[in-house]
């Protein structure tokens, strides 16, 4: 009997060292579960804030596309605009010229006619300078 009471207080002793053993890996378990709920958590947030985060990229990248677009149309106006300017001024340029050229010809015209009439005037002087020295200056007088 002896042999029984010694296997009795044996198995009581494992049965002691097994339930502090699950009582411990209870306790891992239930804090496992709670640092797991924490995870969980934790990721839903993060997960939520992502697609925020993808929802708020997506309408920024319409927003700019769009932004870029007008700006295009923008710069097509006024590239327009500035053509068209452009284009004015290249044809008040060429009037300038024109006009600048017609005086410019009518300038050297009149210079040429009065250095014409000058170098006559200058020849018929020395013409008459020579005639008179020819025949003496005291017949003219």
């Amino acid at each position: 009997m002896e042999n029984l009471v010694e296997r009795l207080a044996k198995v009581e002793e494992r049965s002691k060292s097994n339930t502090k053993r699950i009582d411990t890996l209870e306790e891992k378990t239930k804090e496992n579960e709670r640092v797991l709920n924490n995870v969980d958590k934790s990721l839903t947030v993060t997960v939520e804030q992502i697609k925020t985060i993808a929802e708020d990229l997506k309408q920024t990248s319409i927003n700019f596309k769009e932004a870029i677009m007008r700006s295009n149309a923008a710069n097509s106006k006024e590239t327009e605009i500035l053509k068209e300017k452009y284009n004015d001024l290249e044809k008040k340029y060429e009037k300038l010229d024109t006009k600048i050229e017609q005086e410019t010809v009518i300038k050297d015209a009149n210079n040429w006619r009065n250095s014409k009439s000058k170098i006559a005037s200058w020849i018929l002087t020395g013409i008459l300078a020579i005639v008179a020295s020819a025949l003496g200056i005291s017949k003219f007088f």
